[in-house]
């Protein structure tokens, strides 16, 4: 709840500025004087409102778009894995045992090790070298039957594109807005409302109404893309509950191995 926390914090701080703003200019300059602006400043106030809000649109809908390719993408490395994990199955025992250790090893390193160091931009060593060690064990196998070879063929594809997978989710933990965006963020959004204080209407009440409005609807942007520009952290961030359903998957698995009772409920 800490992100919601902050950003209803962050969202009321900036609302109440603005009205309080509005007030302060209405008070100092007077409504007679302000609707001797009116003109002008609703001339202006239609290009910069409608060029900020092309860019604050087009921002938001780029930074949910991108947290949205980013599951996907998580979704499509941890099934790669999982793949791996069951084509591994037609390969004599031992190599079929140390395949399935190693993927079960480098989803435990993924979920408990790499996942919170990507909340600080990081990767993690363990989990680079739990794939690095999976690749080396898949190439080492020697194939005997027809089976075997387009298994292990199937396996190697399936690595290649987990390795993508994971070579482009750790770049985005890396990667968010700009700094220098967020300051034309800002700069405009400060800009747009400072506008509205060009206005003198003759009710206070519905002057305050439509400036909370103004400011509450930036805020609320504002307040998006930072929840979604930083898709690996906060409340709403990407998480790796894809590699945790390997993990289930696997259990699942060695009990029909072993021919034993699944419980399908857990």
């Amino acid at each position: 709840m800490t992100s919601f926390i902050l950003g209803f914090t962050f969202v009321v701080i900036t609302t109440v500025s603005a009205v309080v703003g509005m007030l302060y200019v209405r008070r100092k300059v007077g409504v007679s004087k302000l609707r001797e602006y009116h003109e002008v400043a609703g001339y202006l106030l239609s290009i910069i409102g409608t060029l900020y809000a092309v860019l604050l649109g087009f921002v938001v809908v780029d930074t949910m778009q991108h947290v949205q390719d980013l599951r996907v993408l998580v979704e499509q490395e941890a099934n790669g894995i999982a793949n791996i994990y069951l084509c591994s199955k037609v390969f004599e025992e031992k190599d079929r045992d140390e395949i399935r250790n190693l993927s079960h090893n480098l989803v435990l390193a993924v979920v408990d090790d790499e996942w919170p160091a990507m909340q600080q931009g990081k990767f993690s060593p363990k989990a680079f070298q739990s794939a690095y060690v999976l690749w080396n064990r898949i190439l080492s196998v020697e194939p005997k039957t027809e089976l075997q070879k387009n298994a292990q063929a199937q396996i190697i594809s399936e690595m290649c594109r987990t390795a993508e997978s994971r070579r482009t989710r750790l770049i985005s933990a890396k990667m968010g807005v700009q700094p220098i965006l967020w300051v034309v963020l800002i700069i405009g959004g400060l800009f747009t409302v400072l506008f509205t204080y060009f206005f003198g209407v003759e009710s206070v009440k519905a002057q305050i109404i439509m400036t909370t409005l103004v400011a509450l609807t930036l805020a609320l942007n504002m307040l998006l893309v930072f929840i979604f520009g930083s898709p690996f952290t906060g409340d709403m961030a990407v998480r790796p509950d894809a590699f945790k359903l390997n993990l289930k998957i696997y259990e699942k698995v060695k009990q029909l191995d072993a021919h034993q009772e699944v419980d399908w409920s857990k």
